[in-house]
């Protein structure tokens, strides 16, 4: 029997790769009992030095907003998003239960729930526009652009960690709840991020793929069963060893059976219409033309 190893994902990090967060915005249908909050975000714009960051995944284009550079940063974002999320999904629950109200007690009750949900929530997306160019009415990707692979220490392993003469402190992370963490390995850039990611996926679907054989081996009654999933045991533990080998070989350590992956640096993107991918492209292109004129031509030396 083995023991697959356990992983920490405590901020999603590799389950947002690659993957839009859909949070459309809070909107009334038919009957309003009071306004949706406006989109606080600013329209999509081009820097003035003209480097605009694009990503274009499935055929849609997303542009950076914003750069997450800490692993602290990156966690305050995360929960922010669920915070304002699960704020507007309680805003579209009570205006449901107001148009389900029976009395009209009840119903203006449940309008001034409403009315301050819909300013807190209003309150909170300015805010998150403001720190991360982030809006309720929009759709956005995350990149992460950098993981940080840790491992749990026990007070005891500290301690001898500690002591040894080539320690270093900046080795080891703080958790929170005096739980320490050692900095195994660090994952720069996003397409280093991913086939990091796929290394530790294969080993754990193979080493899930071979669990499931050992929990169906003592429920066989019959031979011919039994010799198949022998067989297929064998197949599926040297597919275990193939994965791991390859894990070692591109990481050059092997893959820990308990560890944390956390974000330390990431990229935030929006998803652009088809009228801003137009705006933005005719900005760029403005500034482009602006910067030529004001090159200055080279002097060519005269011939004699």
């Amino acid at each position: 029997m083995f023991n697959p190893p356990i992983l920490s994902y405590p901020m999603k990090t590799l389950a947002l790769l690659f993957s839009v967060i859909a949070l459309g915005a809070y909107a009334a249908d038919e009957a309003k009992p009071a306004a949706a909050p406006a989109p606080a975000a600013a329209p999509v714009a081009a820097p003035k030095d003209v480097q605009v960051e694009v990503l274009d995944v499935d055929g849609k284009r997303f542009v950076l907003v914003k750069n997450i550079g800490s692993a602290e940063e990156f966690a305050n974002f995360e929960q922010n998003v669920k915070v304002i999320s699960q704020e507007k999904a309680d805003a579209t629950q009570v205006k449901q239960l107001s148009e389900l109200a029976l009395t009209t007690p009840e119903r203006e009750a449940r309008t001034r729930e409403l009315e301050g949900k819909l300013a807190r929530l209003q309150a909170d997306n300015t805010a998150m526009a403001k720190a991360y160019g982030f809006d309720l009415s929009r759709q956005y990707t995350v990149i992460p652009t950098k993981l940080l692979i840790l491992t749990a220490l026990s007070n005891d392993d500290y301690i001898k960690l500690a002591a040894g003469k080539d320690f270093k402190a900046d080795s080891v992370i703080n958790g929170g709840d005096n739980k320490k963490f050692l900095l195994k390995d660090t994952v720069t850039g996003a397409v280093e991020v991913e086939s990091f990611k796929l290394l530790v996926q294969r080993v754990l679907e193979s080493r899930k793929a071979l669990q499931q054989l050992v929990d169906l081996q003592p429920r066989l009654t019959k031979e011919e069963d039994k010799k198949k999933v022998e067989e297929a045991l064998k197949s599926a533990q040297s597919e275990v060893n193939k994965a791991l080998e390859e894990f070692k070989k591109a990481r050059t350590y092997d893959l820990p059976n308990e560890l944390t992956i956390q974000t330390a640096e990431a990229k935030l993107y929006t998803l652009l219409s088809d009228d801003e991918k137009k705006s933005l492209q005719a900005q760029v292109d403005s500034k482009k033309d602006e910067a030529k004129k004001d090159e200055k031509p080279v002097a060519t030396p005269e011939k004699k």
